[in-house]
């Protein structure tokens, strides 16, 4: 297992528990997951690059639904 995950896991769960416990109210445990989530994902960025994806509907230059009614 990836000690970036383990590291990740920890980030996200210690904060959100010891909220659970101390607070007994679920009320708060909901958005302390939220930010230690958005926390712990932008942490390690994994050497990851974004990639590009591109849709293509027709072939040979058509667009794939014609909305108009065009032929």
């Amino acid at each position: 297992m990836s000690s970036n995950l383990i590291k990740k896991v920890l980030i996200v769960a210690i904060p959100t528990y010891a909220v659970a416990i101390l607070t007994e109210q679920m009320v708060f445990t909901m958005p302390m997951l939220a930010i230690t989530t958005l926390i712990a994902t932008n942490i390690y960025k994994d050497n990851q690059e974004p990639e590009n994806r591109i849709d293509e509907d027709g072939e040979d230059g058509e667009d794939g639904n014609d909305i108009l009614g065009d032929e």
